[in-house]
């Protein structure tokens, strides 16, 4: 049985810059990741808004990957 994970957030949504100073990959690599779609990110409402990573789907994601 695999124990119960705890983990604790500063924010769900990380700019781009913070997310990528946060997990160690370039800016450039980032923009892409988001552009490919391999980060979620929160939907914007107005085009000139900040990509902001949604990082609560982003746990979501590696839990589901690590129970499989």
């Amino acid at each position: 049985m695999i124990p119960p994970l705890s983990i604790t957030l500063t924010s769900p949504y990380l700019s781009l810059p913070e997310f990528s100073k946060a997990a160690g990959i370039p800016y450039e690599t980032c923009r892409l990741m988001v552009k490919d779609g391999r980060l979620p990110i929160r939907q914007k409402v107005r085009k000139m808004e900040k990509v902001l990573v949604n990082m609560i789907a982003l746990i979501k994601e590696a839990d589901v990957q690590s129970r499989t």
